[in-house]
């Protein structure tokens, strides 16, 4: 499955620097805001530094900052986040120009977690074989898809098409069925459009987690895809 979205810097200061930075969750440890979150007090990302930052380095006199930058939450599973961020404008007197990203990391060391870490993968592999987006841009390039055997040569095969990047930790979690055992993942690349613009491509399927996670995802799931505003379909 294949859900595109473009995200329009046009539409960035409703989802970021001009919302009011109040609470969206909170579970003592972890406090996510409009536009920040913090982590037993560490702080995660912060849009509105971020964008004085960015004016402090870029603004001259010739050349203003016309530029934003967001966080969304998108799930919470234990203590694995996935947040979507994004940034566009113009700055330095260029041309406009955007980036997206949604990542998963690990909130007890700020890490990346891979996909495949939390998820079979040889159940991730049978997801992606089977997909309709991969299975026609495959077959196009007359590429041997189906012997792929490693979540991460899946992802350099797709990244090698030239038009999207997707990472290992780029996911989200919509669902989960206790009865299935498997959850509803958003797998998430950038996809190219041209004049240095971004949209998001996403392939949605149903996956297994590794035997040690199942009972993380029944009784720890906080949050999920569509839960909180951001730029992903459900």
């Amino acid at each position: 499955m294949k859900i595109n979205l473009l995200i329009l810097i046009g539409l960035f200061s409703i989802q970021g620097i001009c919302q009011k930075d109040s609470i969206l969750f909170t579970n003592q440890e972890l406090i996510l805001y409009n536009n920040s979150g913090t982590f037993k007090g560490k702080e995660l990302y912060n849009a509105v530094k971020d964008l004085n930052d960015l004016i402090e380095r870029e603004k001259t006199d010739e050349c203003g900052v016309d530029y934003d930058f967001f966080y969304n939450p998108l799930s919470l599973v234990g203590e694995y986040y996935s947040y979507e961020s994004g940034q566009g404008g113009t700055i330095a007197c260029g041309v406009p120009s955007n980036t997206l990203t949604v990542q998963t990391i690990d909130l007890n060391n700020g890490q990346a977690i891979s996909l495949s870490a939390i998820f079979s993968e040889e159940s991730i592999l049978k997801a992606l074989k089977a997909d309709q987006w991969v299975k026609k841009n495959m077959e196009e390039r007359k590429i041997d898809f189906r012997s792929i055997d490693s979540f991460e040569a899946f992802l350099a095969v797709m990244n090698s098409f030239g038009y999207v990047n997707f990472t290992s930790n780029g996911f989200a979690i919509l669902d989960y069925d206790p009865k299935k055992g498997k959850a509803s993942v958003r797998l998430v690349g950038a996809e190219y459009m041209g004049y240095n613009h971004y949209k998001h491509l996403q392939l949605g399927f149903w996956i297994k987690p590794r035997d040690s996670y199942g009972d993380l995802f029944e009784t720890n799931t906080y949050f999920t895809i569509g839960d909180y505003q951001n730029g992903l379909n459900k």
